[in-house]
């Protein structure tokens, strides 16, 4: 009978520790950097690349969002950094 429970137990425990996580998120960080001749056309083409890096590694765009974005001001154009953070 002891060994029989001890069994059990075995059991129990090997089931137990396989079990995967209930709420698994997989998250992603993309960084692009982009220029236009205004602000908003810096971060929209940094944006355009960084979701060319998500989409080839197998994100849907729905999945991502801009999270952050920093602009600079130079001569006679702009340039952005952009990190685009997707969730699944």
């Amino acid at each position: 009978m002891k060994r029989l429970l001890t069994a059990a137990a075995l059991v129990a425990a090997a089931v137990t520790m396989s079990a995967q996580p209930a709420l698994a998120v997989e998250t992603g960080d993309f960084y692009a950097t982009g220029i236009g001749p205004y602000p908003t056309d810096a971060i929209g083409s940094a944006e355009k690349v960084a979701r060319t890096y998500a989409r080839n590694t197998g994100w849907l765009d729905s999945q991502c969002y801009v999270l952050a974005s920093d602009v600079r001001s130079h001569f006679n154009y702009y340039s952005a950094r952009v990190r685009l953070y997707c969730q699944r």
